[in-house]
């Protein structure tokens, strides 16, 4: 027969029990990384589904450790200058490329493609980078730092000025012909083309490299630690 002494010790652990469930949760949720992040549809986005497919990656990662994504979006020259504040713990997506002296480069979360992307009417010798680089007009992002052999052509070539300020213009000035050809990720020019309703580009492209996308964290307190905890998630993910 269970006495009244022993129904209350089973109910005050069953409350116990039932109150530290609740502080687990609570506490398995109660960290946030706080990132900046560049408008850069299909990888990231404000008005995309899940924020865009590189930040749905990085989030369901994270949750993995119970731990919670709070994403900034900006123009991607804003987002690398106050990805360095303390308020911030790093800049995502990211190019390794583009990782400075001021921040450091977790593992792939996903990837993109750097292609030659052109007018559906232009024919191009695209074998041959150099070739490209001499014999036509090449569009690229100023702000974006590419591969090494890309980004010696870019320099030997054009100013920095030369460049589009992001992929949006870029697009925009390979529709109406003043380039013959861009570089960037086709996923990112045709989303925006289709977007805005420009006409012509070509969809088959040539893929130049497969290109990492990295959360580039900033060098402030903590960092190493979230670093490797972020690399053992990203090595033991199933997807």
């Amino acid at each position: 027969m269970l006495t009244f002494a022993r129904f209350e010790t089973r109910l005050a652990a069953c409350i116990l029990g039932f109150l530290m469930a609740i502080f687990s949760a609570e506490h398995a949720q109660s960290e946030t990384w706080k990132i900046a992040s560049p408008e850069w549809p299909p990888y990231a986005g404000s008005d995309l589904p899940d924020n865009g497919r590189a930040i749905n990656k990085l989030r369901t990662v994270l949750n993995r450790a119970g731990i919670s994504l709070e994403v900034d979006f900006m123009p991607w020259s804003r987002a690398r200058a106050v990805a360095m504040s303390r308020d911030y713990i790093g800049v995502f997506p990211a190019w390794p490329t583009e990782v400075n002296q001021h921040f450091m480069a977790s593992d792939p979360v996903d990837f993109s493609r750097i292609a030659v992307i052109k007018r559906v009417e232009t024919t191009l010798a695209t074998s041959c980078i150099d070739r490209l680089f001499q014999e036509y007009r090449v569009g690229f992002v100023a702000g974006h730092v590419y591969p090494a052999p890309i980004q010696r052509l870019i320099y030997q070539h054009y100013q920095p000025e030369d460049g589009s300020e992001n992929e949006e213009d870029l697009v925009r000035v390979l529709a109406a012909g003043r380039i013959d050809a861009a570089l960037s990720d086709p996923a990112v020019l045709l989303h925006l083309a289709d977007k805005l309703q420009l006409n012509g580009i070509d969809p088959d492209v040539d893929t130049l490299e497969k290109h990492p996308l990295v959360l580039a964290f900033s060098r402030t307190g903590g960092y190493r630690q979230r670093l490797e905890r972020l690399n053992d998630l990203l090595r033991t993910r199933t997807d």
